[in-house]
């Protein structure tokens, strides 16, 4: 079957716009066969028509399709082996979520920045907590990232667009902007989810230290954390202060936007995200 031209894509919207509603079907079944990525330009052109018919289909016909991309992204992050998972890829693909027409450039091109500009901070022989001071000023003290303790389930804590935005964030978003501005510096940086709480690790030969973004990079020893498991009603465990896996840190990225989408009577967005959630699950 040959590649639909915009012409082709457009009259297709035109005729799903059609009265006839086995016209409507025909065109939006064939649509459904083109290349995503080539439908939806039009579609989001084609929610200002001026027919009220066309204009509230597309509508529903665009949030379709753009879910349905999203499902696909995910499917090809979810094939990859659990070393090669793209933490960043999945940030973002969360956010998409909430801003499917977002460019998300920008947003790559700060931590981009960030990390340049406090990579030229670092000296050679800079040990382990001179580097993890060096890049707690460059994102606390000049980016001005916080924990957001007053809007903390505001699901745009969850999108790494928006932390970077509004410089607030959850502990597992800003923890992930930590591991993405860390490792471009190429500091030896792990996520590690502890019962309640998520924070980040740094280990080489020379130390071992956990650091809170949520609360401006404030570093931790074991028997901290071991205070806060406790501190949750938890019982301590020797995995809690382990390094999880790139797809589990996405897993609880998305675990932390389903439960808040359920708290709040969002069944639709909910079930939305279980299903990545169930996406990301099958491997291979």
């Amino acid at each position: 079957m040959r590649r639909l031209t915009g012409e082709d894509i457009q009259a297709l919207i035109r005729l799903m716009g059609d009265a006839d509603v086995r016209t409507a079907a025909f065109a939006r079944e064939r649509l459904l066969q083109a290349d995503v990525g080539d439908v939806l330009p039009y579609l989001a052109e084609a929610v200002s028509d001026p027919d009220p018919l066309i204009r509230g289909r597309a509508r529903i016909f665009l949030e379709e399709l753009r879910l349905l991309d999203l499902a696909r992204q995910w499917e090809l992050l979810a094939r990859q082996p659990d070393d090669q998972v793209d933490l960043e890829a999945g940030a973002f693909l969360i956010a998409r979520y909430r801003y499917p027409e977002e460019d998300f450039e920008p947003y790559r091109r700060w931590l981009d920045e960030t990390a340049a500009a406090a990579a030229a901070d670092l000296a050679p022989d800079m040990g382990a907590y001179r580097a993890i001071g060096v890049l707690n000023m460059h994102l606390f003290e000049l980016a001005g990232l916080r924990g957001d303790d007053v809007r903390y389930y505001d699901p745009d804590n969850s999108c790494i667009n928006r932390v970077i935005d509004r410089k607030r964030g959850n502990p597992i978003t800003l923890s992930v902007v930590y591991l993405l501005v860390g490792r471009r510096m190429g500091l030896p940086l792990h996520g590690v989810g502890l019962p309640g709480h998520f924070i980040v690790k740094y280990e080489d030969d020379e130390a071992e230290t956990w650091i809170d973004p949520f609360h401006q990079g404030r570093l931790l020893s074991r028997d901290d954390c071991i205070r806060h498991v406790r501190g949750m009603g938890y019982p301590f465990r020797a995995h809690f202060l382990k390094p999880i896996s790139t797809r589990a840190i996405l897993m609880r990225m998305l675990g932390n936007l389903h439960r808040i989408y359920s708290e709040t009577d969002q069944p639709l967005q909910a079930e939305h995200i279980r299903k990545f959630q169930e996406i990301l699950t099958q491997k291979g």
